[in-house]
């Protein structure tokens, strides 16, 4: 049995470790998520708007709980258009706005310290959020300009 044997649901690729994620994520809050994905060294979880602050639990329970038990930090973020979803993960990073051409391809616009950081060393972090909103959003590509 191969760990690494990806999984296709729902147009998303799910590996094990993402699976296991989202089941313990199911367990300790009750709420069933959409998606689970890393970006930053943080593993954030997608839920519904109206099932977010039992996802969080209260005082933030759910997500100390689960933190501890992943061993990362953990963001839970509502399902929402583009511009509020990539501002909710890109977080505190902030930017002017962002579009999608007739091409499909994602432009952020994003002053010269927030390019810095969006694209990150090596372009780690644009490539990781590249692929998320590939994902949710259905983009062919995303730059920063």
């Amino acid at each position: 049995y191969n760990l690494r044997r990806k999984i296709t649901k729902m147009g998303a690729k799910l590996d094990l470790q993402s699976i296991q994620c989202l089941n313990i994520f199911s367990r300790v809050t009750g709420v069933r998520t959409k998606s689970c994905f890393t970006y930053n060294k943080c593993m954030f979880f997608v839920v519904e708007q109206r099932s977010l602050s039992r996802a969080i639990g209260e005082k933030g329970a759910n997500i100390k709980r689960l933190g501890l038990m992943l061993r990362q930090r953990v963001k839970v973020i509502p399902e929402s258009n583009i511009d509020n979803f990539t501002r909710m993960v890109v977080q505190p990073v902030k930017f002017k706005s962002i579009g999608i051409d007739a091409e499909g391809y994602a432009t952020i616009f994003a002053g010269q310290q927030a390019k810095a950081s969006l694209i990150g060393r090596d372009k780690v972090r644009i490539l990781e959020l590249s692929d998320i909103l590939k994902q949710h959003f259905n983009i062919k590509g995303l730059r920063v300009i």
